[in-house]
């Protein structure tokens, strides 16, 4: 047994021996090679544009949910054989999470005038005059039009649908469910912009939820008045004066409120520095990617074909080019 592993270790060192060789002859390829990855792919993480990412901080608003008031008559309007219609016992944090990736969220946005051009045409940002620059072929910003030329199904002003796809790419929301705490995250090349959709995005999202509730309110109200006009108990009628009451509240409350749903704590800033890229990390990874393909090419070269002799690969390939 000791034989065996005294051969198995003598077995090992040798091919590590050998390997160290090899690739120590073909260092200066493997340090060609990993120098072009490295040179790429700094010159590939200077061409990608800056992002720039303001962060909101928001909590649910307490009043945005008060259904408890409301679910102690449902019981005592079924038994008298009346349905009474919701008035937003829904969880409406979660109808706002989710509304912020929405269709409806983006028709509402797209009537800011500078919202579709900054999301879809602009190509950069200058920092001195903090103005965005827009594609020529796609947006014609002196005269404020859409000039690109597309092909159906698209149109020359860009749809809520197309527009989603690349405003999900940009803004992210989520709740840490321990705290409840809402983090809104949105990135843009211009710093500026982030702040300002992170502002519209909030106001309108509370906008939204609030015009829903009033319109359920006030079915609810209109609904209870028609039952206490048909009702002949005194009891029942006293319940939907209450229930109104209610109703009234919540109506009143989605009017006043302009942080209906998601009341801001953390405010939104003009972010001072780049969210994205990460250019030193493009840099190190491409340049890990050069050396480690470097490596594997020797290795295939090297044992794949059964190659007996020392592999120089800048040897051969020198001998290749004099062959043709």
């Amino acid at each position: 047994m000791n034989d065996f592993d005294n051969n198995k270790r003598l077995d090992d060192e040798i091919v590590f021996k050998e390997l160290v060789t090899l690739l120590w002859l073909n260092k200066k390829f493997i340090v060609i090679l990993t120098s072009f990855f490295a040179l790429v792919s700094v010159l590939y993480s200077l061409s990608i544009t800056n992002l720039y990412t303001a962060q909101t901080l928001i909590a649910p608003t307490s009043s945005s949910v008060n259904s408890s008031s409301l679910s102690q008559f449902s019981g005592l309007a079924s038994m008298a054989g009346i349905n009474l219609p919701q008035t937003g016992g829904e969880n409406q944090v979660d109808v706002a999470l989710n509304l912020v990736n929405s269709k409806k969220l983006l028709d509402r946005l797209m009537l800011y005038e500078s919202f579709l051009p900054d999301l879809i045409a602009a190509k950069s940002w200058n920092m001195q005059t903090n103005t965005v620059t827009y594609y020529p072929d796609l947006y014609d910003k002196k005269n404020n039009q859409w000039v690109r030329e597309v092909s159906l199904p698209y149109k020359q002003i860009p749809s809520s649908q197309e527009a989603l796809k690349i405003f999900s790419d940009l803004v992210s929301i989520s709740q840490d469910k321990k705290t409840q705490l809402i983090a809104l995250k949105v990135s843009h090349l211009s710093p500026v912009v982030a702040q300002q959709w992170s502002f519209w995005i909030l106001k309108e999202t509370n906008a939204i939820l609030a015009n829903m509730q009033i319109i359920k309110s006030q079915a609810s109200i209109d609904y209870l008045n028609s039952q206490i006009k048909i009702t002949p108990y005194s009891e029942l009628r006293t319940m939907f004066y209450a229930l109104i009451q209610e109703s009234t509240k919540s109506m009143m409350l989605a009017k006043v409120n302009p942080e209906y749903v998601m009341t801001t704590i953390d405010p939104p800033v003009i972010p001072e520095m780049k969210s994205q890229p990460k250019r030193a990390v493009i840099c190190i990874l491409g340049a890990l990617l050069g050396g480690m393909l470097s490596i594997f090419i020797i290795l295939i070269l090297k044992y794949g074909f059964n190659r007996d002799d020392e592999l120089d690969i800048l040897k051969l390939l020198k001998s290749l080019r004099q062959k043709f």
